[in-house]
């Protein structure tokens, strides 16, 4: 079993069952294994994933005591500085990774891209970030029930929106400029 969370030891059999990569930028880890780059909340969170080939990763936050992980809220700690609420539980998060979007973190704000649309005006050739992504779309469709999200920003402001207080309250003791400007909403 690669985790506690069923949702994510169904994406790990996902993962190791496709031969390219379904997310731009993602790949799961060993879970827990690491502190994600932020060694004093390692105590509050357990990454699972890079979400960027340059050093950002996914994590559950364990905002609470509660026992079952796959309903805790998933954050980015970002490789460039701050830390941003994504989804409100891995299932959530599953649909952005499906959008085929990839995250772009910097202290003030959090937001998603489309690779494709930038690389199809400048080649020819059509690069694709994540071949597997329609693979991806059908396995979240069969299992989940669930379609990618259209606007992936809209689904990690909400997210933000509704966890802002408690994250906000437990950040900011720890990294003051995470919980500067933003509201919650990712935009600075």
């Amino acid at each position: 079993m690669y985790s506690p969370v069923p949702a994510l030891n169904l994406l790990k059999e996902f993962e190791d069952g496709v031969e390219d990569c379904f997310a731009p930028g993602f790949e799961l880890i060993g879970f827990g294994e690491d502190d994600g780059g932020y060694p004093r909340f390692s105590d509050r969170i357990h990454p699972f994933a890079r979400a960027n080939g340059s050093g950002s990763t996914y994590a559950i936050w364990l905002r609470d005591d509660r026992a079952d992980l796959a309903t805790l809220p998933v954050l980015l700690p970002g490789d460039e500085g701050g830390v941003h609420i994504v989804a409100r539980d891995p299932v959530e998060l599953l649909r952005l990774l499906a959008s085929g979007w990839s995250p772009m973190c910097g202290w003030d704000s959090l937001d998603y891209y489309d690779e494709r649309e930038e690389s199809d005006a400048d080649d020819e050739d059509g690069y694709d970030p994540c071949p597997e992504n329609p693979a991806f779309r059908a396995w979240l469709r069969d299992r989940f029930g669930l379609e990618a999200a259209e606007n992936p920003n809209a689904v990690v402001r909400s997210a933000g929106q509704e966890l802002w207080e408690p994250f906000a309250a437990w950040i900011g003791p720890l990294v003051p400029d995470a919980v500067g400007g933003c509201g919650g909403t990712g935009e600075g």
